[in-house]
């Protein structure tokens, strides 16, 4: 059997993730992460990688979104803990990114992935736009978690 074009698979780059991500494709930041992890990533797509965290923290965050919301900040988190260094990420994208996350979980009274965006921010000393350390929220999240297992 002869494979047409339409057969194959696009290959693996930020515009096919986008695509994948607009779908709410289940697999999609399992996917993205493991590429983005590879060490052999251009400048133009060290660029599409951010553009591409900013499109994901907003589907999280969007109501109509059908992707697992946990799961995919779960793995975003986990991508911006080992690979924002290398990736060349900001403070102020890291601040805005998991901030946003962090009160999206917070609203929704779901604290682990609040907590764990949280402490991300504490443990790089990464502070707020007003300047101000995360370490308030956080103890104010450990708090909530904690008498959430109590009740």
């Amino acid at each position: 059997m002869v494979k047409t074009q339409k057969d194959k698979p696009e290959p693996e780059s930020i515009p096919t993730f986008l695509k994948r991500l607009e779908k709410d494709d289940p697999k999609v930041m399992t996917d993205f992460c493991r590429w983005a992890s590879s060490s052999s990533r251009s400048a133009k797509e060290i660029e599409g990688i951010h553009e591409f965290i900013e499109e994901a923290e907003h589907r999280i965050r969007n109501s109509r979104s059908k992707l697992d919301r946990v799961e995919a900040a779960e793995h975003l988190l986990k991508l911006l803990r080992e690979e924002s260094r290398r990736l060349g990420m900001h403070e102020r994208f890291l601040a805005t990114i998991c901030g946003a996350l962090c009160t999206y979980f917070q609203n929704r009274k779901i604290w682990d992935p609040a907590v764990q965006a949280c402490e991300f921010l504490v443990g790089r000393a990464i502070t707020d736009e007003d300047g101000v350390g995360f370490h308030e929220r956080l103890d104010w999240l450990y708090r909530q978690r904690a008498k959430k297992s109590t009740e």
